[in-house]
């Protein structure tokens, strides 16, 4: 029996680079709508935002119970061309997200008619804080119902549609953002309620193309298989223990520096995390999404070498991209937070440092989460994530709490935990998914990406000793140069393999700029 699953190189990098450019396009949005809000409301207002979408992380952690498993499972049913199955896992899956989507309801209108006592709110944001959190509550309880049916374009790997949907729809939202914020008033409210029209809109388009991709998404009967609910809140309890950890992780950070800090630290470190969560999103959500279907269905044909060599090669090339997005980051952290949003907010820029140096010790080793869901291995990750989270909320208490170290205590706490912690606490796992050596990674992943990094930032911090970049046209050169110098070392210490894939994707980038004939 032929396989349904397409595993070929140019299907995955077409559906990343569609996946990419989306999010490319909501980070730049987002960039720019923080600097335009900072500058012309106040820092009480502008916390409202970190706050709010922290908050809203906490409430579905439910939801990870059932959701953690529906694509693995739906995904592994098509591979094996178990049609059937796939009707059977929606109809008995169904009634339970329903339940959760009516819970959520409840639990989050709870919150949002308490929401002054559980953060230090000013008076007269309170009921713009009450409305915010409503609003997206609701579109999250929506796309949580919607969610029983959105496996299609995961399990035919549409990701270029999924990404021409996403950003007809980002860019509605920017239209609506631009409207809210130049034809009514500047306020947080204003994001929020572009967000929410727009990302309604999304789930609708979503739905209804999933559904046409895989009819087999119908309800069979109205009988419920209670051995497939078993078994996909048994994955999903594993999954959803670990989902809740890493979501606490993320949102404890904004509610811990309101409770022990200043707003002045809120908004510090919501500005200073912009652009390794908007990384992190990209990577999960474009890169992630297309290698998932591939994994579940190499595990599913016990294809161990493939996966293997996924692991080490895709590390590998992913940290190079990242790290040479990075370093001039890092270099120019402290000038690159002046420009952007003044000398107020100083400490943002010592954040996303730290933020950002925790990527060398994760993003090799990022595919232990597909890994492990396609393995049925999600407990163990699931406990080591646990551990983590907790070490990193007591750290937190302790930088913020004790020593009122403010937003730079947070990011030292994830840093130390997420950063140093990882290569004792998930890279040996994420090797043993794959039975590879400490040898082979390093000298497979890790040696190959840190010396042109090294470098990159040694030449960049000599070029600022002599030409200290205090405009945005200085950074932007000597990240340059910092570029040049990264792809130069990079090249040399590359292996054969990897440099006849450079130069073929160089040939085809300048074919495609260059004019017809």
């Amino acid at each position: 029996m032929s396989s349904r699953v397409p595993t070929n190189k140019k299907l995955f990098i077409v559906n990343s680079v569609a996946s990419l450019v989306t999010r490319l396009l909501s980070i730049t949005v987002l960039i720019w709508v923080q600097q335009f809000l900072i500058k012309r409301i106040s820092v009480e207002e502008y916390s409202l935002l970190p706050l709010i979408f922290s908050l809203l992380m906490l409430l579905p952690f439910f939801s990870y119970i059932l959701t953690g498993g529906l694509k693995r499972y739906v995904m592994e049913a098509y591979a094996t061309h178990q049609d059937d199955r796939i009707a059977q896992i929606i109809s008995s899956m169904l009634p339970f997200f329903l339940l959760a989507g009516i819970l959520l309801l409840c639990i989050g209108g709870l919150l949002a008619w308490q929401i002054d006592k559980l953060l230090m709110i000013e008076p007269e944001y309170v009921g713009a804080a009450q409305l915010m959190l409503m609003l997206v509550i609701s579109l999250e309880a929506i796309r949580l119902v919607a969610k029983v049916f959105s496996n299609g374009l995961f399990v035919k790997q549409k990701f270029v549609l999924e990404s021409v949907i996403k950003i007809t729809c980002e860019i509605l939202r920017l239209s609506l953002l631009f409207l809210f914020l130049f034809g009514f008033s500047v306020s947080v409210l204003s994001v929020v309620v572009a967000s929410v029209v727009a990302g309604s809109l999304e789930v609708i388009i979503l739905l209804v193309a999933s559904l046409k991709l895989l009819p087999q998404q119908k309800i069979k009967s109205i009988t419920i298989d209670w051995n497939i609910v078993k078994e996909l809140i048994s994955f999903g309890g594993w999954s959803s223990l670990f989902g809740f950890s890493e979501t606490v992780r993320k949102a404890a950070d904004p509610i811990i520096l309101n409770r022990l800090s200043t707003p002045v630290d809120v908004a510090s470190f919501h500005l200073g995390s912009l652009v390794p969560n908007r990384l992190e999103i990209l990577v999960n959500q474009s890169f992630m999404s297309s290698i998932s279907p591939i994994i579940v269905g190499l595990n599913a044909e016990n294809n161990d070498k493939k996966l293997k060599h996924l692991y080490l090669r895709l590390g590998r090339l992913l940290l190079w991209g990242l790290l040479l997005l990075i370093s001039p980051l890092i270099i120019h952290y402290e000038q690159i937070v002046i420009l952007y949003v003044g000398e107020k907010y100083s400490s943002a820029g010592v954040v996303m440092v730290l933020l950002l140096a925790c990527f060398p010790f994760v993003y090799g080793n990022l595919l232990q989460r597909p890994l492990a869901a396609a393995k049925k291995r999600m407990r163990s990750l699931a406990y080591r994530e646990v551990f983590s989270a907790t070490l990193n909320l007591t750290l937190t208490l302790i930088f913020v709490g004790m020593y009122h170290m403010g937003a730079i205590g947070s990011a030292l706490a994830t840093f130390l935990v997420y950063g140093i912690g990882s290569l004792f606490i998930f890279l040996p796992f994420g090797k043993s998914l794959v039975n590879v050596t400490w040898r082979e990674v390093w000298t497979e992943i890790f040696q190959p990406v840190l010396f042109p990094f090294v470098m990159a930032l040694l030449s960049m911090q000599l070029l600022l000793s002599y030409m200290p970049a205090e405009t945005w046209l200085a950074i932007f050169s000597n990240s340059v140069a910092g570029g040049i110098v990264y792809l130069i070392v990079l090249w040399l210490v590359s292996k054969d393999l990897d440099k006849a894939q450079f130069r073929t994707v160089m040939i085809k980038v300048f074919s495609f700029f260059r004019p017809q004939q």
